[in-house]
């Protein structure tokens, strides 16, 4: 497997990461508060040493998963052809999920912040990230919106993912905004959002494939 410039950054990350929890180990409560209610009050903890590696782990192990995926692809659904779109959603969820951790951490040394200010505007820029490349995937079994449907045909896999793509941006943007105004409630914005960048393409390729293919049954 091929190491560059993103997998210097994110390794840099991960190693970052584990030296901060390292160096601030002995100062973490334990249990650590780790959820946060809309609110900002905590109303979740993890014991130590999970609530202190977990997310460092966790961030090791999906850049792992992305290094793993184009090699055990199988032929058909290689990802070469669209391999550093692959390595650009690599970088931006290893990133966003080092800012979590680092914003988990120092909440959980008593930082004078709510974590929500910046967990869910980030959660909104890694959505409009992700939105700008979807509709550059191409059919895979890992990366993407995958559907029976837009598994069956690539037309229905470009459709739904140009569609996915704007509703994706137009999610990101719901938590960007509430996230920084504070309104409406986090429960509220993430209901929409998962509506809109989720469930939404889903229907779509359902009803999209029945447009193109049918379902009539398979000929002998």
């Amino acid at each position: 497997m091929r190491i560059d410039r993103t997998d210097a950054i994110c390794l840099g990350a991960v190693a970052l990461h584990v030296a901060l929890v390292g160096f601030f180990y002995a100062e973490l409560p334990d249990p650590l508060p780790t959820h946060w209610n809309a609110a900002g009050e905590v109303d979740g903890y993890t014991p130590k040493p999970w609530g202190a590696w977990l997310l460092p782990l966790m961030t090791l192990g999906v850049y792992l998963l992305f290094k793993v995926i184009p090699w055990i692809s199988p032929q058909g659904f290689r990802m070469e052809s669209f391999s550093k779109i692959v390595d650009i959603l690599k970088l931006v969820i290893v990133l966003f999920m080092f800012v979590i951790g680092i914003t988990v951490l120092f909440a959980a040394r008593g930082a004078p912040f709510d974590p929500g200010k910046i967990i869910l505007p980030g959660v909104g820029v890694l959505f409009i990230i992700i939105g700008n490349y979807m509709g550059k995937l191409r059919k895979n079994f890992f990366i993407g919106i995958r559907t029976p449907w837009t598994l069956a045909s690539d037309e229905v896999w470009a459709k739904t993912h140009r569609l996915g793509g704007w509703c994706f941006v137009f999610a990101g943007l719901v938590l960007l905004i509430a996230g920084l105004i504070g309104w409406p409630p986090m429960e509220i914005v993430l209901v929409v959002a998962v509506g809109i960048g989720a469930l939404l393409p889903i229907v779509y390729s359902f009803v999209i494939y029945k447009q193109l293919e049918g379902f009539e049954p398979d000929k002998d």
